[in-house]
This record gives C-alpha cells, sequence and structure tokens, in this order.
C-alpha cells in the first residue's frame, strides 16, 4: 500500500499563495540575523515529550506546499502560525498512534519494511549513479553531434562467450592507420563490418543524449570536433572506432514547405519556373505581394506561404496546413510527433536558414521545395531535465544498475566457485534451458549440498540454485550456460546485496531518515486516522436533515431561463429565417416548420424545463447577451450549426427541498462531520499530549 506523506496534505494545500505575494514585502521578513542553518535546530513547539525543530516544520512546509525555495522564516507570520498549528494536529495523531501500539502491529511492520525497502533501493541507486547520470544526460541533450562509425565485429562463439580478440586487433589496426593519416570515410566504406552505415562513408544520423548506445555516446561527447577514437570503444556489438564531424546546439525548429512534383501537363522546366514564381512572390515587399497574388485570383490577405502552399502545395499531408509538418523538428530526435527525419538536403537547408527566412529552390528526390523557418526554440537543462530521467531511465538504467552491482559484489567478496560450478556445467545438457522438464535430473546428488556461489552473509548451493531454476516463474527460460546462470544468482542475490548496502542508510543519511519517518509515520496515520475518523464517517439522514435546517440559506437554486430556439445547420438558411422574424413572422411557428434540433419541432422550439448556466450553453449565451423576456437574439454559432434564440421567462432563484440540495448537501455534510470527529479526537488526545508554542524562538523569528 501506498502513503500520502501526511494525511495534511490537502489541508496544508489550502493555505493558498497569498503568502507568496507578500513574501518580498519587509514587513514579512525575517529580520533576524540568524542563518537557516542556526535555525535549524530552533524548537518551535512540543507535542508532549516531543520537540518540533525549525527544520522539520520548513522541510513540511516547503514539500507540501510546493515551495522548495522559499524559507519558512520569510512567511508572513499569520501563515507561519497556521502552518504550524497543522503541523503539531499531525504529530498529536502520530503520537496517539503509538500510544495505541499501531506501531506493533504485525502488518504495519510489514508495511514498513516494504516500504523502507523499495525507498531504500531509489534512494540509493540515485545517489549512486542515476542523478549523476541524467544530470550528464540533460547535460548532452543541449547539443547535437554528427559522427561517423567503423564497426568491427566480434566473432566465432565459444563457450557462450564471443570471442573478441580479432575484432579489437582490427580496431587496433585501423586506429593506427588514421593516426598515419588514412582517410576516416574511406576505411569506413572498406572495413566496416556494418554495411549500412559503411556505404554512407560511416556517418550516422545527428545525435543527441539518449539517441544511440551509451558507450559510443560517452565517447563522441569526450571528442572534440574532428577528432576521432585513440582506443576502441568496446560494446556487445563490437569494437567501434568514432570521428566528431561537427556539433552546435540542439535547436528546435518550426518551418513550412511548398512540395513542386513534376505531374502530367507540368514537366520540370515548368516545374521549376513556377518554383521560382512563387520565390519571387514570398521574397516580394507587401505591396509588390499584393499586387502578383491578385494577379493570380489569390486573396492578399493573411499569410502569404499559407496562401501559396495550400494553393500550389503537392505535399498532401502539409499542404492544408499552409506547409506545416504538424510539429516541431531537431536533427537529432526529428519530429516530435513521431521522431521520423528528414533527408540530409532537406534538413541541411533548413537549417541553413534563419528565422523568417525563405529558401531558393531545394531539389531533392520529392521533387522541388521552397522553404520558410518560421522559428526556433533554444533548448536548457531544466526543461531537459524531465526528458533526460524518462530517457535514461528506458535506455540506460539497467545497465548501468548492473555494472554498479558488479562493482559492489567484486569489492565486497561475492564469487563463484569454478571447481563446483565447472562440475555442473559438465553433467547438464547447454543446449536446453530452464524451462526443460528434467534438465538437473542429471547433477549428482553428492554435488547438490556443494556451495557454487559465496558471499559474506553465506552463499548458495548447487541445489539452491537449480531448485530455484526450475519452480520459480520469474526464471522460467534462462538458459543453462553461464550466462544463464549468472542472472539466477543475480536474481537471488542483488536484494542481499542491496540489503548490505542499504542497512545504514538512516543513520548515514539524515534526508533518507527524515523521509522514513515521513513515510512511518504516515503508516500510523492512515490506520489511526481509520479508527477515530473514517470508520464513523457514516451519513445520518436525521443529522443530515438538522445540518439542512442550519444552512438553508446555501441550499438555493440558480436562476434559469425559459427559451425557445431555432437551430439550423447552414447560415444561409438562419439568415433567411431571421429576415423573416424581423417581417413580424411567429417565432413559435417558425421553428415548429424549420428548427433542425432533434425533437424541438415537436415543442415549438421551447426546451422543456428551464435552463441553467451551471450546465447550458444556451443559458450561459442569454446571460452573455443580456436579453430580456420576450426579446430576440441575433443568429450565433453553436452546436456546429447556427441559432436564434427568445427569452420567454425567467425563473428566480428558490429555496431548494432536502431532497433537491442532496448531491450538494451529502459532501457538505460528511465535510462537517469529519472536521467534528478530527477536532474531538484531537482535544482527546491534548490531554495526554500538551501542545506548547515556543513564543519567544517564533517572535524572534517573526517580529
Amino acid at each position: 500500500m501506498r502513503y500520502i506523506f501526511l494525511s495534511t496534505v490537502l489541508v496544508l494545500a489550502s493555505l493558498g499563495t497569498a503568502p507568496l505575494q507578500s513574501q518580498h514585502n519587509k514587513s514579512a521578513r525575517s529580520t533576524t540575523s540568524k542563518t537557516q542553518n542556526d535555525l535549524s535546530n530552533q524548537v518551535l513547539a512540543t507535542v508532549g515529550a516531543e520537540k518540533v525543530t525549525y527544520a522539520e516544520v520548513q522541510r513540511a512546509f516547503q514539500k507540501n506546499l510546493s515551495r522548495r525555495e522559499v524559507p519558512f522564516s520569510s512567511v508572513p507570520r499569520d501563515t507561519a502560525l497556521e502552518f504550524l498549528k497543522l503541523y503539531t494536529n499531525y504529530r498529536l495523531k502520530v503520537a496517539d498512534a503509538l500510544d495505541r501500539g499501531i506501531d506493533k502491529d504485525e502488518n504495519v511492520q510489514a508495511d514498513i519494511a516494504n516500504n523502507r525497502k523499495l525507498l531504500a533501493e531509489t534512494w540509493y541507486l540515485d545517489k549512486a549513479f542515476v542523478n549523476k547520470r541524467v544530470a550528464e544526460l540533460a547535460q548532452r541533450r543541449l547539443d547535437e553531434i554528427k559522427m561517423s562509425v567503423i564497426l568491427c565485429a566480434v566473432h566465432k562463439p565459444n563457450d557462450d562467450r564471443w570471442d573478441t580478440t580479432l575484432s579489437k586487433a582490427k580496431a587496433t589496426a585501423l586506429i593506427a592507420m588514421l593516426n598515419q593519416g588514412a582517410d576516416f570515410a574511406k576505411l569506413a566504406r572498406d572495413s566496416s563490418d556494418d554495411k549500412e552505415t559503411g556505404a554512407k562513408s560511416g556517418q550516422l544520423p545527428w545525435i543527441s543524449g539518449g539517441s544511440i548506445i551509451k558507450a559510443v555516446e560517452d565517447e563522441a561527447y569526450s571528442l572534440k570536433t574532428g577528432a576521432h577514437s585513440v582506443t576502441p570503444v568496446e560494446t556487445r556489438f563490437g569494437y567501434f572506432i568514432i570521428k566528431v564531424n561537427d556539433r552546435g546546439p540542439r535547436d528546435i525548429v518550426k518551418f513550412r514547405h511548398i512540395l513542386l512534383q513534376v505531374k502530367e501537363g507540368r514537366d520540370s522546366n515548368a516545374t521549376n519556373a513556377l518554383a521560382d514564381s512563387l520565390i519571387t512572390i514570398l521574397k516580394a515587399k507587401p505591396a509588390q505581394q499584393e499586387k502578383l497574388l491578385k494577379a493570380r485570383g489569390l486573396d492578399s490577405k493573411g499569410d502569404v506561404f499559407e496562401t501559396l502552399a495550400k494553393t500550389y502545395s503537392d505535399d498532401d499531408a502539409s499542404a492544408p496546413r499552409g506547409g506545416y509538418l504538424g510539429a516541431p523538428y531537431s536533427r537529432s530526435a526529428g519530429l516530435e510527433s513521431n521522431n521520423s527525419h528528414l533527408i540530409p538536403e532537406f534538413e541541411d537547408a533548413v537549417f541553413a536558414l534563419r528565422d523568417g527566412e525563405i529558401s531558393n529552390k531545394v531539389h531533392t528526390i520529392y521533387g522541388v521545395h521552397i522553404i520558410r523557418r518560421d522559428s526556433t526554440k533554444h533548448t536548457d537543462a531544466i526543461a531537459e531535465t524531465d526528458n533526460a530521467k524518462k530517457t535514461y531511465r528506458r535506455l540506460y538504467f539497467e545497465d548501468d544498475k548492473r555494472q554498479h552491482y558488479d562493482s559492489l559484489k567484486n569489492a565486497w567478496g561475492y564469487h563463484w566457485n569454478t571447481d563446483v560450478f565447472n562440475t555442473l556445467m559438465s553433467t547438464i545438457d547447454t543446449t536446453k534451458n530452464s524451462s526443460d522438464t528434467s534438465w538437473w535430473k542429471k547433477i549428482p546428488d553428492d554435488q547438490l549440498p556443494k556451495t557454487i556461489y559465496s558471499y559474506p552473509a553465506g552463499g548458495l548451493t548447487v541445489k539452491d540454485l537449480t531448485d530455484s531454476m526450475r519452480i520459480r516463474m520469474d526464471m522460467r527460460g534462462y538458459t543453462l550456460n553461464r550466462t544463464g546462470f549468472e542472472r539466477a544468482a543475480n536474481k537471488i542475490t542483488d536484494p542481499i546485496l542491496l540489503e548490505q548496502a542499504t542497512r545504514n542508510l538512516d543513520k548515514t543519511d539524515p534526508e533518507f531518515a527524515a523521509l522514513m519517518r515521513e513515510f512511518n509515520d504516515g503508516i500510523l496515520l492512515f490506520k489511526v486516522e481509520e479508527q477515530e475518523v473514517w470508520s464513523k464517517l457514516k451519513f445520518d439522514t436525521t443529522d443530515a436533515r438538522v445540518f439542512f435546517d442550519s444552512t438553508r440559506s446555501r441550499w438555493m437554486t440558480d436562476q434559469r431561463y425559459v427559451v425557445s430556439e431555432i437551430f439550423m445547420l447552414t447560415d444561409s438558411a438562419v439568415n433567411n429565417i431571421q429576415q423573416q422574424l424581423l417581417a413580424g413572422a411567429d417565432f413559435a411557428t417558425l421553428a415548429r416548420t424549420h428548427t433542425q434540433r432533434q425533437a424541438m419541432r415537436e415543442t415549438s422550439g421551447k426546451y422543456p424545463t428551464a435552463l441553467s448556466p451551471k450546465t447550458s450553453a444556451i443559458a450561459r449565451k442569454v446571460e452573455e447577451l443580456g436579453l430580456k423576456v420576450g426579446q430576440i437574439s441575433s443568429p450565433f454559432t453553436i452546436d456546429r450549426g447556427t441559432a436564434i434564440i427568445r427569452l420567454d421567462a425567467i425563473e428566480s432563484p428558490r429555496q431548494k427541498t432536502f431532497e433537491e440540495a442532496m448531491s450538494e448537501l451529502a459532501p457538505a455534510y460528511q465535510d462537517q462531520l469529519q472536521k467534528k470527529l478530527t477536532n474531538s479526537w484531537l482535544d482527546s488526545v491534548r490531554k495526554r499530549h500538551t501542545v506548547t508554542l515556543n513564543q519567544k524562538a517564533i517572535n524572534a523569528i517573526w517580529r
């Protein structure tokens, strides 16, 4: 089960934003000379024997009200005292939960243990490498790199491991040739084992952070423009040699284009001539543009490029949008809508333009293009952080996590017992996998109790490992080779390693300790509030009637409008109706004959019930137009058609009955009952745990 940090979070949020409007007011600022560090241990209140410090209240304030950068001491005194009251109420509830021994409940302890396990892993891994890698990735996403690669692929599988000797030797020899002045493009064409990129002289599309395998990306961002790898870059595909050809900021641009193609009745000469004439219009001064457009029978008002694209472009996808492809574009990510990339000559033309500039003719395999670059957005690290988090989790996190765990295991003495492992491998059929129903049966009984994998807190026997692989559903289908057994051993021992790595987090990391306290207190709070409030929150009709009688003024109907309408699907039809009304025709007769709203002819256009502005667009239109009883409106657009309405009557607000008010009254009654139960409960807890504010400290901070 997941719990909110504080059950008061929704109440705290109701403090609103008014204090922020005053935070720069000198009277609302702290006049003390103490720093925030000096204030941290200052006791603001006591709840029974518990001391409530400034640091913990500020932490709750900044987290629950999303004011991470606002010091608690900088808010107005009234706001601070109101929040302090809410926080001490929260501590009272936790104190009562402890008095009841809820923390000793087995289910609560299990929840706390599970929460700690989940939180500790995320917290530890974030601190160990995730935060650093996300920040690095966000920074990289500010730039784009154009590079070329040569791949020397691995060869000859040997005992489920790939022999990398030959591929590394080949890559090393190629780097030596590059150092002697060999041409990278020629070597890529002649020697790269990736035939697709080799045919392009090794060139890749533009890349940015998170768009290529990590080892290659790391190497590319470490090289200067024009430089190549000095040592082969190892990956699971083989060894890469990388050269950075160009780099620049990752700009996100919007552009439009007009595509002109050779087609029946228009040869290439005519197509080029049309392109030249359109470019002349686009680059002409406004007065000349107007003349040229009128000569073609085109409207000279509005966006000229849009007009020409809609009229002449042969790109059916973009022409209706005035030449726009529907999404912004960057060279490394492509179109934001689908990540598709432009062909190189078109892309180069877009990025050679300045904002607002029109290209000359751009020839591609699709025809002749005229391009306008409309705008450019420069990326920044803050905006890219969220994208970097998602990209990192999707592409790199699992590999980094495995690498980190393996390094810890090497450092902390986790290891295979080679003799036992080799004996096991000699007794099983390595061509099968763990889904086979009998793969383990040839393992000698005397081998089963032997320790095959050791770690500081114990070890895995052959029986432990093989039983897990044949019984556990999450290990079904594992290969029966070293890779498969390593996966299985990691599955079993990674939780042990994590527990070892995070065992003392509460003691060594104050932030984690505070977070755990919040989660644990949240669990206690959930349980005790269930007992004292939520289980008692029942709807009592008699009590609700008393509440209704005491708050009658709150339960009034809206002002409503009796309206008749003539609704038509076309403007021309409704304009004809309007002319007849102006000539004295009867509204009801015209509605009965012409209105096209379903089932409204039978009522002569009159809505069967009075309309409320809260639920009806027609009623809101009555108020917007300020119609008086008997007055007829001009035509207006609504519901994909056009309407004329007449206000027939106004129903003034009246007192609702108990039954009519029920939908609004029930939640208000429940809210009032919840507050009543909570206040009664807190009053009883205060008798055991007195709340005392440290007025001296409060006065010193908020004078």
